[in-house]
């Protein structure tokens, strides 16, 4: 697989290199004037040639690029908000473009500092963006470790012996959020705990993230909010990127991607990502792997056309990855095996029509392949999903004022065919049967409409969907509201609601049980009687953009409250010795609640502070009880300093501090001694640092440091020398594992 790989990207690069050279192009920057005379990048900006559909769309940056039409030289500048502005353009240089003045600013160098993560204030969603910059701060070597630097989403550990990391909003598991990459949803299913493995942080251009119920264009599985995930795109990636890492814990990672865009109007990217760890790790001595031994290959190829009707992406991507660990080298042994095969092929095809700058039609199209099979000790798991995605959406606008009222309309279709097999030694159901073998098939068409309204004072964003799943023989409704409004050109407050179902995947979503000695104890619900899982989520938010001292800032505050009607429990709380699904009975919520500050205390230096507090409980058979392993109290302050950048040569420093508050761990009380655990988990610090030293615009190199003070969880497995003994469990995971890990890497990127 290794060889075929390199083969592979090494064919695809010499192709592209013997290419022909890309035609001529108008490109430059859009600004917005702030209050104190400073300019600010404006993404979302729509450039076009007048009369014509000829266009493109500014990114975070600000940046647009199109082809050059010599018989044109009039350019239309298009932003919700803002007058639109005509201008005239002479040659090729690049432009500097301040909207609501109409001016280009020649001759003029604009320094400005990109918002490496930054909130909307014009959306009516409550979202913020991370931009590639901000995901560098820190290793960042996959999207599970991405959200380092991000108060609004934690990743932790499933349990202490697989690796495996799951993230978690408002408190919840991000199961309940969808995960979108281009606006496809991606990581469903048996993907969702190990596919944030398998999208490398070097792929990611930036990463949206939004509490609450999201749009029903992307359909009706956001319970909580969605994180939509842009990878690096033909059109504004860098020419060449090659990242080499190296952590303390002998794991090593090799990322590269190529760009080469054609002459006519195609252009194509090549992404490759080789992971490795090979050195064995066992810091606390009690005979476990701290980490697994695993290998990782991951390619992704896109290729993006576009003309004046039509705009096209058509890709493949494919991961597969094998893992060891476990007590494996002393007996009684205790070995886990993962072997991971992961395939996706996409396509997303756009009409423009002519002399209609905002009609067009889109079609969606994906196919994805997982194939999984897990050995726990005693337990296999084998599980296989093939899952199919069509979207077709239609956009057009209403009124006068195209771009601040338009609707869209689509029809929609999921198929889901999913077979799971397990075989567990400690493992109830009701025919008092071993083995548990599951295989449906689900399929959900569905309509939706969504009305937006956008102008300065007013943000609206209501839509509704209908859909039918064929598992459960039922029809149902899925509405969703978004409502902006600004008091001034400062401060801007929201309103959401909305609701959003999902079928658990009840034996994937919970591998981490299966290294325990615990009985997996299953009622109705886990076999033939799957429901769905049934919520609603309603929140507001504050956004006020400040001057302080000359200085930007950026406070939010936002407090959200979700509840289910259905839901899949989890119960570990009846004996040490069983783990209970059953439907709930009663109520479960959610509550959250957050302040954010965002503050440049000078052109060098910014800071990022935040504070959440959670209370989440569920009704178990024992009673209603706060959810295990969350945290009350939260906090989370990030400080970031850069030098100035001469010819390339820049110092960038980070630190991020987070306060992580006790936390609810479940009974132990029928367990003996030693393996009876207090019921609630210390409050401990983590800090985290790393030192970047561009030496040119092409090279850097960074060194960091994660949980710098080395807190570690004491004995985060119990019953670690006797595994298949009642009392195992390594699944009470509250804290770190490995403790102080220093790592250090390499970046090679050439830009055009």
């Amino acid at each position: 697989m290794r060889y075929f790989l390199s083969f592979l990207l090494l064919f695809s690069i010499s192709f592209f290199v013997e290419a022909q050279e890309h035609e001529e192009h108008v490109s430059g920057h859009v600004f917005e004037l702030l209050d104190n005379d400073s300019l600010s990048p404006l993404p979302g900006v729509n450039v076009f040639y007048e009369g014509s559909t000829i266009g493109a769309t500014t990114n975070s940056a600000g940046y647009f690029e199109l082809e050059h039409d010599h018989t044109n030289h009039r350019l239309v500048f298009s932003f919700v908000g803002y007058q639109t502005d005509t201008l005239e353009i002479q040659d090729d240089k690049e432009l500097n473009v301040v909207m609501g003045e109409g001016k280009i600013l020649e001759d003029v160098l604009v320094e400005y500092v990109k918002g490496a993560y930054s909130f909307s204030r014009i959306d009516p969603r409550h979202a913020h963006i991370i931009s590639q910059e901000e995901l560098r701060k820190a290793a960042c070597c996959n999207l599970a470790e991405s959200f380092e630097t991000n108060p609004s989403v934690d990743a932790t550990f499933t349990d202490a012996v697989t690796g495996t990391k799951q993230i978690q909003m408002m408190g919840l598991s991000g199961k309940y959020v969808q995960m979108l990459s281009g606006n496809v949803p991606v990581l469903r299913g048996l993907s969702l705990l190990y596919g944030l493995k398998q999208i490398p942080g070097s792929f990611i251009h930036q990463i949206a993230v939004s509490k609450g119920a999201g749009s029903v264009l992307n359909g009706f599985e956001s319970m909580i909010g969605q994180i939509n995930m842009n990878l690096k795109q033909p059109e504004y990636a860098e020419k060449f990127h090659f990242n080499f890492y190296l952590n303390q814990g002998g794991r090593t990672e090799y990322n590269t991607f190529y760009t080469h865009k054609f002459k006519k109007k195609w252009s194509t990217t090549v992404m490759a990502h080789y992971e490795d760890q090979s050195i064995k790790n066992d810091r606390n001595n009690d005979n476990f792997l701290d980490m697994p031994l695993h290998n990782d290959f991951i390619f992704h190829n896109q290729w993006n056309y576009r003309s004046s009707k039509i705009h096209m992406e058509l890709g493949y991507n494919g991961a597969y990855s094998n893992m060891t660990s476990g007590r494996i080298d002393v007996q009684p042994s205790y070995p886990v095996n993962m072997e991971i095969l992961h395939a996706n092929a996409f396509a997303k095809i756009g009409y423009l029509f002519p002399n209609d700058d905002f009609k067009s039609l889109a079609l969606q199209l994906s196919a994805n392949l997982n194939d999984q099979e897990t050995t726990i000790g005693l337990t296999n798991f084998k599980g296989r999903q093939l899952s199919g995605y069509a979207n077709l959406i239609y956009q057009q606008e209403l009124g006068k004022k195209k771009e601040e009222n338009y609707f869209k309309v689509g029809a929609s279709c999921q198929v889901d065919s999913v077979t799971e097999t397990l075989r567990l030694r400690y493992l109830t159901l009701l025919n008092n049967n071993t083995n548990f073998y599951n295989r449906r098939l689900e399929i959900v068409p569905g309509v939706y409409g969504e009305f937006t309204h956008n102008s300065e004072k007013w943000g609206l964003i209501a839509g509704i969907r209908g859909d039918y799943t064929s598992f459960f023989n039922r029809y149902f409704i899925t509405p969703r509201l978004h409502l902006r409004h600004s008091f001034s050109n400062n401060t801007a407050i929201k309103v959401m609601a909305g609701s959003g179902r999902r079928t658990p995947f009840m034996i994937m979503e919970n591998v981490g049980y299966m290294a325990t000695s615990r009985q997996w104890i299953l009622d109705s619900y886990g076999m033939i009687g799957l429901q769905q899982e049934i919520s609603w989520n309603i929140g507001a938010a504050l956004l006020h953009e400040f001057d302080l001292w000359n200085r930007e800032g950026v406070f939010t505050l936002d407090a959200y409250h979700s509840f289910f009607e259905n839901q899949l429990v989890v119960d570990l709380d009846q004996s040490a010795r069983e783990i209970h699904f059953y439907a709930l009975n009663g109520r479960s919520y959610s509550n959250s609640i957050q302040a954010e500050l965002n503050y440049d205390i000078n052109r060098r230096m910014s800071i990022r502070t935040a504070y959440r507090f959670l209370d989440v409980k569920t009704d178990y058979l024992t009673g209603l009880l706060e959810k295990p392993f969350v945290s009350r109290h939260r906090g989370f302050l990030n400080v970031a300093y850069s030098t100035r950048k001469r010819k390339g040569k820049q110092w960038v420093a980070d630190l991020t501090t987070q306060f992580i508050g006790s936390q609810r761990i479940p009974y132990t009380g029928d367990n003996v001694g030693p393996y009876i655990l207090d019921e609630r988990s210390p409050n401990y610090v983590m800090l985290n640092g790393q030192i970047t030293r561009h030496t040119s615009e092409k090279f850097s190199a960074y060194i960091g440091v994660e949980n710098a003070t080395n807190f570690r969880q004491s004995n985060p497995i119990l019953s670690a020398d006797a595994p298949h003994e009642s009392y195992f469990d390594s699944s009470l995971i509250w804290g770190p594992i490995f403790g102080r890990m220093i790592y250090f890497g390499l970046r090679y990127t050439i830009k055009d």
